[in-house]
């Protein structure tokens, strides 16, 4: 059982620049502006990056705000089922021939920011923070996306949204106080995404381009994972995005650009028909927070219905169905379904029960999500990008594995 997360596969940007090669004419997105669900591992559609580097993706900014053009992403403009066109992007100084089809190494090149030395956000990038964030070995993120004018996300299938030609994502990572890493993720053509992570200056005068391994952040190590780690949990996904979908956009908690502002705003091409989103109770009382944590951290990367995902073979499934999260009881979920009372079918765990009810320290789910063995990172959960365990999130399964009946 895998699971691919935290600092290097998550969110919304991840790996080091280069292109996926999709599959056209995918059964799950034909009709639709963008197919693909090929891995980056299959031998036709290996990641190749435009200058043969590696790297990784993301962005940061506040989430709040009232425009919903704009950097803060919050907001209370545009009517729904008309589109808010966002401004064009910001062109900095220096920069006007930097962007075009491969990513700069300056990450005052990239478009997030009006100006760097300011921390300035460019007008035309929005902010928004998910229901449940990926664990990032205590990281804090802040996150941005860019539509280019005129655009919509096709959500036509709630479980894998299409976007448009030009669409950036950018995740930004601090540490103790202190800028790391910013990761961008942009959607260069059709089928084809580029990406790439930025490495800060200790004085966060500058980011450039940086292709993995461990920096020290005031006096501690942090790990930048190399372009392969994040594309064990990118390929799980037909776009290649994590963060920005539709459950982790509707469930409370949500800020800046969520489902509510990307429907009130007409950026969606289906807007959907219901107001409220919730995971109901499975008859414990505390299924929502682990189920909530456990698609984000292992459900939307690896453990999901996409052939590519890392997880696929294991047969678990931990990714929330969009359209049952009207509150309804979950426990015919896949997320139940595929845990409590099954034995793992992966070769060295075979026989060993994912979700023993009643007994955390029996399940093979909490036992692998609570420990960290970078000697050998396979026997942990997440196999790669984390060296932490994330305290609250183990704690959240635990209290719901212990109050199964």
């Amino acid at each position: 059982m895998t699971c691919c997360a935290a600092i290097g596969c998550g969110g919304d940007g991840g790996g080091g620049e280069g292109a996926w090669g999709d599959r056209a004419g995918s059964s799950s997105s034909a009709g639709r502006a963008s197919a693909g669900s090929r891995a980056p591992s299959s031998p036709d559609a290996a990641v190749v990056d435009d200058a043969g580097r590696g790297g990784r993706a993301g962005g940061s900014s506040n989430v709040g705000g009232s425009n919903p053009g704009g950097s803060n992403a919050g907001g209370s403009g545009g009517a729904a089922g008309s589109a808010v066109t966002p401004p064009s992007p910001t062109t900095v100084a220096g920069c006007e021939d930097e962007l075009t089809t491969q990513l700069p190494d300056d990450l005052r090149c990239t478009g997030l920011y009006a100006d760097l030395a300011s921390k300035q956000v460019a007008p035309s990038v929005r902010a928004f923070k998910p229901a449940t964030e990926l664990w990032s070995d205590g990281a804090s993120k802040q996150r941005w996306i860019y539509l280019p004018p005129g655009t919509k996300i096709d959500n036509s299938d709630p479980d894998s949204w299409m976007f448009p030609v030009g669409t950036k994502l950018y995740k930004e990572f601090s540490s103790s106080g202190h800028r790391v890493e910013t990761r961008i993720f942009w959607k260069e053509a059709d089928k084809h995404w580029l990406k790439a992570t930025y490495h800060w200056s200790a004085d966060e005068a500058s980011a450039m381009r940086f292709d993995g391994g461990q920096v020290d952040v005031a006096g501690k190590p942090y790990f930048i994972p190399a372009a392969k780690d994040c594309d064990r949990c990118h390929k799980g996904r037909e776009e290649k995005t994590l963060g920005f979908e539709q459950v982790l956009l509707a469930l409370s908690g949500a800020q800046g650009l969520t489902l509510q502002e990307l429907t009130r705003a007409g950026l969606l091409t289906d807007p959907p028909s219901g107001s409220s989103f919730s995971i109901g109770d499975d008859g414990t009382g505390n299924a929502a927070p682990a189920l909530r944590w456990l698609h984000v951290n292992c459900g939307v990367s690896c453990h999901n219905p996409n052939t590519a995902a890392e997880g696929y073979s294991s047969d678990l499934r931990l990714r929330l169905p969009a359209e049952s999260i009207d509150g309804r009881s979950p426990a015919e979920f896949e997320s139940l379904r595929t845990t409590i009372g099954v034995a793992s079918s992966t070769p060295e765990w075979r026989n060993r029960t994912r979700i023993t009810k009643g007994s955390a320290r029996n399940s093979l789910l909490y036992q692998l999500a609570s420990v960290r063995n970078i000697a050998d990172p396979d026997n942990q959960m997440p196999p790669v990008a984390s060296r932490v365990v994330d305290a609250e999130g183990i704690m959240l399964l635990d209290k719901w594995i212990a109050s199964m009946r």
